[in-house]
């Protein structure tokens, strides 16, 4: 392949792939431990706060689970349009399923900016 390609396809391509299921193993223990402490230690924090903090921790759960397992894509360009390994992407193709990549990642971002307006929400004073 023209400027080196071929080398990345055949050395770290399969080398990345290795530690994304790996990363993906152990992010899900992480995860476990997350949920874990948002659902027994934070009983004195205040709904809105601890709701948004279980969206958001959800939300990465889903994204670890679609980015490490289902999707599993080599994110170096030019790659991204045209090699994905995972077992959704014989379903629905690279393009579908870098598209749903980009909808998560969004959708994070969205997320993340509710929570951060909750927080915000709880640090000002209540006004008339």
């Amino acid at each position: 392949l023209r400027y080196g390609f071929n080398f990345d396809r055949d050395f770290v391509v399969p080398v990345y792939l290795k530690f994304q299921l790996i990363y993906g193993t152990v992010i899900l223990g992480v995860h476990v431990i997350a949920f874990y402490l948002l659902c027994v230690h934070t009983k004195h924090w205040a709904n809105g706060v601890r709701g948004a903090y279980l969206l958001y921790q959800a939300q990465m759960l889903l994204h670890d689970v679609w980015a490490c397992f289902l999707l599993r894509g080599y994110t170096l360009l030019p790659y991204p349009g045209i090699f994905c390994a995972g077992p959704i992407c014989p379903i629905v193709g690279a393009f579908v399923a870098y598209t749903l990549e980009n909808v998560f990642m969004v959708h994070l971002a969205c997320v993340l900016l509710f929570f951060l307006l909750i927080m915000h929400q709880q640090i000002l004073p209540p006004t008339s």
